[in-house]
């Protein structure tokens, strides 16, 4: 079983992979923490969708959800990603009011404790803004060396195009902080959520006929996702970037192949800053360094639907 802390910023493909998570026999979620990302100044709703995600996976009072840094580390804007998510994150759900409380304990704190707590057996499962993980770093450079690893949400490999990804234009600073800190780091990036994570309307409906209370919150927060990506971005339904990168946590055999990589974070670009850089200097003559990431690049999409529905159509 993995212990996982999972740092999310629901979204809603945030919201579909910790349930994901939460449901799986094979992880053992220690904490929930949040972290600033997809709704910007909005973070007190995060910390609520999240509360909520928690009672909805029938995990209320067992999982604790610690609110963390509520912005990136230099306060830089970002852009807010309501335009895929939803004025509150989740499509056309309106969270009501939770029982459970968020945890008093900060997120940072939390994160600084569990891994001293248990060296080598926390990966955490990065699938928003870095900050929070980078500032556990900062605050005790010994968590790096600690954690078992960080999978994170971000990177692109082969798929063409500059775009500096999501996740690491929230807080370029706090990525480099932990791309530099030594941690085992995996990436899932672009290649795998465009080829390998959609579900096509045929999933859509064979999910609304399940007709369970997730099934129900999955097509409500997530037709807003189907509906502009293949508007605006030429899919065939919804790519999901967090549920897959969670899946192959879950189920290994999920991540077909993987590619050690050196990679930086681009900090000063007017048009790069947040880009994931690699690639052998061949002007200057240095070496490159050793990889200090692998990337997923290929995964069992297969698989990964059937992980989903199985969840989905659970009561």
């Amino acid at each position: 079983m993995e212990r996982v802390i999972l740092d999310v910023d629901p979204g809603n493909d945030d919201a579909l992979a910790m349930l994901l998570a939460l449901d799986s026999p094979a992880l053992h979620v220690e904490a929930v923490t949040v972290c600033p990302g997809n709704l910007g100044p909005n973070y007190a709703q995060q910390v609520r969708n999240a509360l909520y995600i928690v009672e909805l996976a029938g995990k209320a009072g067992q999982v604790p959800v610690h609110a963390g840094m509520t912005h990136p580390l230099l306060n830089k804007p970002y852009p807010v990603a309501s335009f895929i998510h939803g004025k509150f994150g989740l499509g056309r759900v309106e969270v009501p009011a939770v029982a459970q409380p968020v945890d008093p304990e900060h997120a940072v704190d939390a994160i600084i404790r569990l891994v001293n707590r248990s060296p080598g057996e926390i990966t955490i499962a990065a699938l928003g803004g870095l900050t929070n993980v980078a500032m556990a770093i900062q605050r005790d450079p010994g968590v790096a060396q600690k954690l078992k690893g960080v999978l994170f949400v971000g990177g692109r490999y082969a798929m063409p195009g500059m775009a500096p990804g999501y996740n690491v234009l929230v807080d370029p600073e706090a990525a480099h902080i932990v791309l530099t800190s030594g941690v085992n780091i995996t990436l899932v990036g672009v290649d795998v959520f465009r080829n390998d994570s959609q579900l096509t309307d045929a999933d859509f409906a064979r999910i609304a006929g399940f007709n369970t209370a997730r099934s129900r919150f999955f097509i409500e927060s997530n037709d807003l996702r189907r509906t502009f990506e293949q508007a605006n971005r030429g899919t065939t339904g919804s790519t999901n970037p967090d549920p897959i990168t969670i899946a192959t946590l879950i189920d290994p055999s999920i991540g077909l192949r993987y590619v050690p990589l050196y990679m930086h974070v681009e900090l000063q670009g007017e048009s790069t800053r947040g880009l994931l850089v690699f690639g052998d200097d061949i002007y200057s003559g240095r070496p490159t360094p050793p990889p200090n990431v692998r990337i997923c690049v290929s995964a069992d999409g297969a698989r990964f639907r059937q992980l989903v529905f199985a969840t989905l159509s659970r009561p």
